[in-house]
Order: C-alpha cells, then sequence, then structure tokens
C-alpha cells in the first residue's frame, strides 16, 4: 500500500478501480468526484492516479463536477436545509487550476455537466467520490450511471460522503438519491458494500461504512469472471 498517498478512503476505492480494470483488459478509466470545493480531494486523486496508474498498467482520466458558486439553493426538505446553506464550499476556479496536474473540471450544474461528460464519451467510470450534500443534486449526479456500457465498468465503487451523521436518514440526502435511483432502474442497482470492516480489520474507520458499489447488470463484462480474492482487497490496517 502506497502510506504516502492522502485520503485512505480514496486510495482503497482506486485499489479495486483499477484491479477490476486490470483483470478485464480495461487500459484507461475514469475516477469521478462530485463537489471540488477547495479541490483537495481532487488533487488527492492526482496523487494516487500518479501513483497506482503505473503499478496496475492502467492509464487514468480524473474528472471533477462543481458549481462553483457553492451549494445551490435546497429545494426541500430533502436537501436538509438543516444542515446547509445556499453557497457553502464555494470553489475559485482559477486557484484550483494553478494546482492541478491533470483532471479536468467540469463546472456548472450536475444537471448539466452530467449529460455534456458522457456525450464526450469519457473513458470508463471506475471510481466516483459523491460529495455534493443534497438530495436533488445528487439524483442528477447518479445519472452517470445511465450511461452507456461502454462508458462504465461492470462494477463501480463509489464512496457518499454524506450518508451518517445525525438528521441523515433513509428519506432524505444521499441515501434517499440512491434508493429512487434503484426503484427507477432495473438492470442498474446501487448498494452498500457489506461487510468491509471485518475484511479489513479497520473497524474505527468511519468510511468503511460509506462504500457503495454500482452494479451495471446490462454490461456485457459483468458475468466475466475477475479473479477478485479477499487479498485483492488491500488490508489498509497492516
Amino acid at each position: 500500500m502506497e502510506r504516502g498517498l492522502r485520503r485512505p478512503h480514496y486510495v482503497w476505492g482506486a485499489v479495486q478501480a483499477l484491479n477490476l480494470a486490470k483483470v478485464l483488459g480495461i487500459p484507461k478509466v475514469s475516477f469521478i468526484e462530485f463537489g471540488v470545493a477547495g479541490g483537495n480531494g481532487l488533487t488527492a486523486l492526482e496523487s494516487i492516479a500518479e501513483a497506482l496508474g503505473p503499478e496496475f498498467g492502467v492509464d487514468i482520466e480524473i474528472h471533477g463536477f462543481d458549481a462553483v458558486g457553492g451549494m445551490p439553493k435546497a429545494k426541500d426538505y430533502r436537501d436538509l436545509p438543516n444542515l446547509w446553506r445556499e453557497g457553502f464550499y464555494p470553489m475559485d476556479p482559477a486557484k484550483l487550476e494553478q494546482k492541478l496536474k491533470v483532471a479536468k473540471l467540469h463546472l456548472g450544474l450536475v444537471e448539466e455537466t452530467v449529460p455534456e461528460f458522457l456525450r464526450t464519451r469519457p473513458a470508463p467510470v471506475a471510481f466516483v467520490a459523491f460529495d455534493l450534500c443534497f438530495y436533488s443534486s445528487t439524483v442528477k449526479a447518479l445519472r452517470t450511471f445511465e450511461g452507456d456500457t461502454s462508458l462504465l465498468l461492470p462494477r463501480v465503487h463509489c464512496f457518499f460522503r454524506n450518508i451518517l451523521g445525525p438528521t441523515l436518514g433513509d428519506f432524505n440526502g444521499e441515501r434517499l438519491a440512491i434508493s429512487e435511483f434503484n426503484l427507477s432502474h432495473e438492470t442498474r442497482k446501487l448498494s452498500k458494500i457489506y461487510g468491509m470492516e471485518y475484511f479489513l480489520r479497520l473497524k474505527t474507520a468511519r468510511w468503511v461504512d460509506q462504500y457503495y458499489m454500482a452494479y451495471i447488470f446490462d454490461h456485457p463484462l459483468y458475468g466475466q469472471y475477475d479473479g477478485l480474492i479477499q487479498q485483492a482487497a488491500l488490508d489498509l490496517s497492516t
């Protein structure tokens, strides 16, 4: 494990994504962060890609999505206005661009930037970090998984930052967006990855309870044997 890399919760998802891409013979993938703000997560993804891409022999595109002016106005209770307000987490695009090496920014509301992103036919999406806070914004971001199968890995590791904590429940925020996505899609589903705290022996790390997997059941490679074994998950506690 690369000990110098920031954000172990991003590193783990990236490792799993690259392992799957390598086994399936996919030479290039995309990593996405929804909700960039100051850019700490996006620059961490750049470092992760720089370190792990050559190790796995997989090229990596990095894409960051942000509304620039901060969070939009909450639409209703499902957006948890008791926790977040319009204008929270603004971005300075010019300042951030100076920090970035390879990441591409997609600026604007996700209902506009996600469809445009898919139209550009990026490398298959392999890892996604969701940090949009709002239910309404997450609903739009999840449309990424409505893309053609050529734009997705058959299984995509997803980190959801805002699913744990007081007032975050099944009927608001990211969890509600996930539930509604599952109800409205027959062959594309998201499910929590169960038992990670036991496999990784990291029961005190909150992020192990924030991981989901997007299943693209209609992907032509979905049923291909991927050879994944427990060791491939990498024990971050060692």
